[in-house]
């Protein structure tokens, strides 16, 4: 069987070629491979950084890519000051809090506060990666039924992309039979560096950080959380294998997924393995 073809991308080798004007950390992974052979079809998923920016003709991409679902992230108080304005076609919006609440735990940013170097905001984006499999696990059962539901392509994002949409797209990855090596390397395409960055998305990276250090941070500490090394969803992952063995333990658990529910997932969005 070929690949999937796409009137915006040509093939589904070239799936993170895609640009949406208004975002910064946009791709669809159609076509990406799975270690069986297959590749996801079509746009089932799409990743962004927040969407605010988005114009009309933006929006008119998405619903020329299909999309049904914009699965948003972010806190409250994220939507309220950079609020996607979804236009009036029928996009669905779903909203899944995943909240490392650091400003609950102050011990959690003590040692950024007390010295904001890139060590500190290393170990503290390490901090928060682990926790991300407990925030995330209330909301599996809604991001996987999504797919149950045929309510795709979904588009999900945060405010950069990179974090708790990371996450996210790493445990629906793993599900539909992507290698860790493969999530891991779409993962490292969402890494930036604070001065590539444009004003409107400089403020926001430098308001939030400011929220958790109490004081200004240094250029390579805000490099350091805009990063997306290996060494940060790995620690997600292994705070998964910790708690309950394995991925596919942690799915069961919490998002009902067993071997016939992943099947059953992957036969309806997976192409057939080229042979």
């Amino acid at each position: 069987m070929n690949t999937p073809c796409d009137p915006f991308l040509g093939n589904a080798d070239s799936f993170q070629a895609l640009h949406l004007s208004g975002t910064d950390n946009f791709r669809s992974l159609i076509g990406m491979p799975t270690a069986s052979g297959q590749r996801i079809a079509g746009h089932a998923i799409l990743r962004s950084d927040q969407l605010h920016q988005l114009d009309e003709n933006a929006w008119l991409t998405l619903k020329k890519l299909g999309v049904k679902t914009v699965c948003d992230l972010r806190s409250l108080g994220e939507r309220e000051r950079y609020p996607n304005r979804l236009p009036e076609y029928g996009l669905r919006q779903l909203i899944l809090e995943v909240i490392a609440d650091v400003r609950a735990d102050p011990g959690f940013v003590e040692q950024l506060a007390e010295n904001p170097s890139a060590e500190n905001a290393e170990n503290m984006m390490l901090d928060i990666y682990r926790r991300f499999p407990a925030m995330l696990a209330p909301h599996l059962p809604a991001l996987f039924g999504l797919f149950e539901s045929g309510d795709v392509p979904v588009l999900i994002h945060c405010a950069a992309g990179k974090d708790r949409t990371g996450f996210a797209v790493a445990m629906l990855l793993h599900g539909f039979g992507v290698s860790q090596a493969d999530i891991i390397a779409d993962y490292q395409r969402s890494g930036r560096r604070f001065a590539d960055l444009d004003p409107v998305r400089q403020e926001a990276m430098a308001h939030g950080v400011f929220r958790l250090a109490k004081q200004p941070v240094s250029e390579a500490a805000m490099d350091t959380v805009l990063d997306a090394r290996p060494a940060y969803l790995l620690a997600a992952f292994d705070s998964i294998r910790r708690q309950y063995g394995s991925t596919d333990q942690y799915l069961q658990e919490h998002a009902g997924l067993g071997q016939i529910g992943l099947a059953r997932l992957r036969a309806r969005w997976l192409t057939p393995p080229v042979e």
